[in-house]
């Protein structure tokens, strides 16, 4: 029996579509779309394969599971290797919310001094630092005395300190 180079052709075509497919299917993102249809060129190509002769067949049957595992692994590297698709940092049992009051000692109480006016935000000075305020009450203007009513998520609520 001879080999026919005509269906040869066509299985390293689709080979070669398969090859494409799965290496595309590391840089894009298609949910397994592009996975799905190397996979079923690489079955296309080994039934070709089988009809170009048989011993092409069985050879197309070892050869493309063992490369598609090396494009799998190579996939897995790179994205591995990338700063963009995997996350490096590691998410830990403190992880949430940190208010920059925490830091700065402020709390409902604190008393601080208006940097800037706050028309109703502006920011004010205490004992550990500075940090954005929203009045609640009338405008304040640079230099007032304010005191910490209350801190709700990230806004820090301030009154004016009583003379």
């Amino acid at each position: 029996m001879e080999i026919d180079w005509t269906a040869l052709l066509v299985s390293l075509g689709l080979l070669g579509a398969a090859a494409a497919l799965a290496v595309l299917e590391v840089f894009v993102v298609s949910f397994g779309l592009l996975l799905i249809a190397a996979v079923a060129c690489a079955v296309g190509s080994i039934r070709y394969a089988f009809d170009a002769h048989e011993a092409v067949g069985w050879t197309s049957v070892v050869i493309i599971p063992v490369a598609a595992l090396y494009v799998a692994r190579w996939g897995f590297v790179r994205i591995r290797a990338s700063r963009s698709a995997v996350p490096k940092s590691e998410i830990v049992a403190d992880a949430g919310y940190r208010h920059l009051a925490e830091r700065l000692a402020v709390g409902p109480g604190s008393e601080g001094v208006l940097v800037t006016p706050a028309r109703p935000i502006g920011r004010a000075r205490f004992a550990g630092g500075e940090c954005d305020v929203q009045v609640h009450g009338p405008v304040l203007e640079a230099g007032a005395e304010v005191v910490v009513e209350r801190i709700d998520g990230p806004i820090i609520f301030v009154n004016q300190a009583p003379s």
